[in-house]
């Protein structure tokens, strides 16, 4: 129907002015909420490009207050590359070299010669003053391009994305806020940052642990799900402090507390982009706003600057409440899955429950894989009996004195060797080193003692050596008759106790060297020392549970390799020792046969300064309860303060309030611990082990997550100026965590640094 009728145009007009009021109003809104001021145009005109125009071989020379000075493009190299980041380095230290010098001839008031001189000048007008030539020369930055990067985060985000916008719509907030961790992180789930930043989001361990769960066992923020209900909980947090978004957004970098001092400051968030100055409100505070409002164009738009991308989809899973503590190795084996798949569907689960070495909490909601035909309720309550637990697995926490070797350790806490070396992630030559912190798993079955023999009947003795040597596995050593391989595989089993006389009594300084709480096990393995004969053969087995087989190295034909068998009946219960099968699931062999050559049972502690610099995982504080006694009726010790530990750390791991511990110190609120410090602890609701266990946790929680995405490229010698001071090198100059630094730095007191002092400093890259 044709509406040529006169009385229509007005209610067709007023309907087309409402419908532009109501569109109008909504766009305006969208701008209201992510307001976007004249003095950030050029910097989020800069990251777009950034974003979608220049892929990451190429480096941008620009200015770091005014981005829309752009002075030219160089090419970098792969940094993942040998060598890669050595040579992007330099170019970039050309680069800005060339473009300085020009900037000086210009503030010398010098007329410009050729087109790259007229380009740079161009940029600045005629009528800049040589100040801001000065200005200029300090303020020229490389950044690199993040197109290619982008485009995958965009593909990224396809599986978390709409429910990422589910979750702060259902919080009351702009759903638009989903397009953040483009920014932090690409949408990269397995993102971790020099100094623990984790996740997605990109939270760090002290602001995730505000709202999710954050341990050695579980780090939720690895989960994308858990992990964007912290950050909608956080940015609403931030925005009612605040009361706007860009302020909000920025203090998502910046720290909430910062940004408040900034407007009280400054007040606007546009002064504060052109006037404020602190020591850590830089470049990445300043700009993160910018970039948010780049990423969010980007995101929403990316057919615009990537074309038809087919985007990752969401896994499907089911989740089942687990009704006990579960060793999932075993658990895996039961329901026929694949470590690889369940690591994958429960990111938040940390590598040490992978590998068996602790139980995934009770009540954890666990992702299964979904499938049509399985009902994973019903077959969990079928196998519950098997591989529920009550309890969390624990660990005894040994400090490495000179002179210990892994064999001695493992013998005298009676665990068996090669559980020793799982639970600690050694090396293959089990290199250990003085004042590492080693932990000692707690296996089901009995310790491992030396076995007994009667003085009184040596016929038995000769028996029991006998019997023993008909277990030792085949022996394949070319060139050797059958009793002289027998006599040189009963020395090796003996190496395991690192040679000693079996009938040597334990001295204090063993015992000393033990946990407390390890004292009365050495006492009757001392018992069991005692009791053996004095007249023990050299080349008698009598070490319980190993058998020695020598069988050629498969890479080297021509040298032989010591391997130590476990029998049948001593090997670990599948809980105990899962390591082994969850690297290598498809060598079932791997549970009972253990690698460890001669030299890996007798290779003596490691003392050197830069010993770390072979094996720098290792955990080297000080963790130790030194001393403790009673004090109105409750249990007291000493530590002494270590890297990366505040007085937060010490009350979640004592389970007391941080004023309790600052009240026995008699700290005031606010006052910071320093490096070494003697500090009294409360033990009367964990025990002195419990504590150090966790405290060890922690550490060793850094060391792991780190070098799962750094490795130590080289170590340079530094020599110290005046004014520096250690976090400054830290944080600023090197982006090298401190506790990395005091690694390699034994014994140096980081409060007292003097000019020419000289330290190693870690140079770090990112894994490939």
């Amino acid at each position: 129907m044709i509406l040529n009728d006169k009385r229509f145009f007005p209610i067709v007009i007023l309907t087309a002015i409402l419908t532009a009021a109501v569109f109008c109003s909504d766009v305006r809104a969208e701008s209201d909420t992510f307001p976007m001021p004249s003095v950030i145009q050029p910097n989020v005109s800069f990251w777009t490009k950034i974003y979608t125009e220049y892929p990451s071989n190429l480096g941008v020379l620009h200015d770091s207050r005014k981005l829309n000075i752009i002075y030219g493009v160089i090419e970098l190299m792969d940094p993942d590359l040998y060598g890669g980041r050595k040579t992007n380095k330099k170019r970039i230290k050309k680069a800005k070299k060339k473009y300085k010098a020009i900037l000086a001839k210009l503030m010398r008031g010098q007329a410009p010669v050729g087109p790259v001189e007229q380009q740079v000048a161009g940029l600045f007008g005629p009528d800049t003053k040589p100040a801001e030539f000065r200005a200029a020369m300090r303020n020229i930055r490389c950044q690199t391009g993040q197109k290619d990067r982008f485009r995958d985060g965009v593909i990224r985000s396809g599986a978390y994305i709409d429910e990422i916008k589910r979750i702060f719509r259902s919080q009351g907030l702009p759903e638009d806020l989903s397009y953040l961790p483009h920014v932090e992180s690409s949408f990269n789930v397995n993102a971790y940052s020099k100094f623990g930043a984790a996740g997605m989001w990109q939270f760090t361990r002290s602001t995730g642990k505000q709202y999710m769960k954050v341990g050695y066992t579980i780090d939720e923020r690895r989960d994308p799900i858990i992990s964007s209900h912290a950050a909608a909980k956080l940015l609403r947090h931030n925005y009612r402090k605040l009361k706007n978004w860009p302020l909000a957004m920025t203090a998502y970098n910046h720290g909430l507390s910062g940004m408040l001092r900034a407007q009280r400051k400054k007040g606007s968030y546009e002064r504060i982009f052109m006037e404020y100055r602190s020591r850590i409100f830089k470049f990445a505070s300043r700009n993160f706003y910018s970039e948010f409002l780049a990423a969010r164009e980007a995101g929403k738009n990316y057919r615009q600057y990537f074309g038809d991308l087919k985007l990752d989809t969401p896994v499907k899973s089911r989740e089942v409440v687990l009704k006990g503590y579960v060793s999932l190795p075993q658990m895996a084996r039961h329901l026929n899955l694949k470590i690889a798949e369940l690591r994958q569907l429960n990111p938040a689960l940390r590598h040490p429950v992978f590998r068996g070495q602790k139980y995934v909490p009770k009540g954890y909601r666990l992702r299964l894989p979904y499938r049509n035909d399985k009902d994973w309720e019903i077959l969990l309550a079928k196998f519950e009996d098997k591989f529920y637990k009550h309890y969390q697995k624990k660990s005894r926490i040994y400090t490495v004195q000179r002179g210990d070797t892994a064999g001695e350790i493992a013998r005298i806490h009676g665990v068996k060797l090669a559980d020793l070396i799982a639970a600690n992630n050694l090396n293959s030559r089990s290199t250990i080193y003085v004042n590492q912190n080693l932990r000692i798993p707690l296996p089901d079955e009995k310790p491992i003692l030396v076995a007994k023999r009667q003085p009184d009947k040596p016929q038995k003795a000769k028996d029991a050596v006998a019997s023993q040597s008909k277990q030792i596995e085949k022996v394949v050593l070319p060139q050797e008759d059958p009793e002289t391989r027998l006599l040189i595989a009963s020395r090796s089993a003996a190496q395991i106790s690192k040679g000693l006389d079996p009938n040597m009594r334990l001295t204090a300084a063993h015992e000393q060297s033990l946990p407390v709480s390890n004292q009365k096990t050495n006492l009757a393995q001392e018992k069991a020392l005692k009791e053996s004969p004095k007249d023990q053969p050299e080349n008698s087995l009598f070490v319980a549970n190993s058998t020695v087989e020598y069988s050629p190295n498969p890479k080297i034909d021509t040298k032989p390799t010591v391997v130590v068998a476990l029998r049948e009946a001593d090997k670990p219960e599948t809980e105990s020792a899962p390591v082994l099968a969850d690297l290598a699931p498809d060598s079932e062999e791997k549970l009972r046969v253990s690698e460890l050559s001669r030299e890996m049972e007798t290779r003596p502690a490691t003392p050197g300064i830069n010993s770390p610099q072979n094996h720098p995982e290792v955990v080297l504080a000080n963790l130790a309860v030194k001393k403790t006694w009673d004090q109105n009726r409750k249990q007291v010790g000493i530590i002494r303060v270590e890297v990366e530990e505040t007085l937060g750390h010490y009350a979640e791991w004592l389970n007391v309030p941080a004023r309790e511990i600052r009240r026995l110190n008699g700290f005031r609120y606010g006052r910071a611990l320093h490096l070494n410090q003697k500090i009294k602890i409360p033990l009367h609701r964990v025990t002195r082990e419990e504590f150090v266990e966790k405290r060890f946790e922690h550490h060793q929680e850094l060391a792991e997550d780190f070098f799962a995405s750094y490795r130590v490229e080289r170590v340079m010698t530094y020599s110290i100026k005046k004014g520096d001071n250690i976090w400054t090198l830290s944080y600023q100059e090197f982006e090298v965590p401190l506790w990395l630094i005091k690694r390699y730095n034994a014994g140096v007191d980081f409060s007292a640094l003097i000019p020419s002092q000289k330290l190693f400093i870690p140079i770090i890259e990112k894994n490939v």
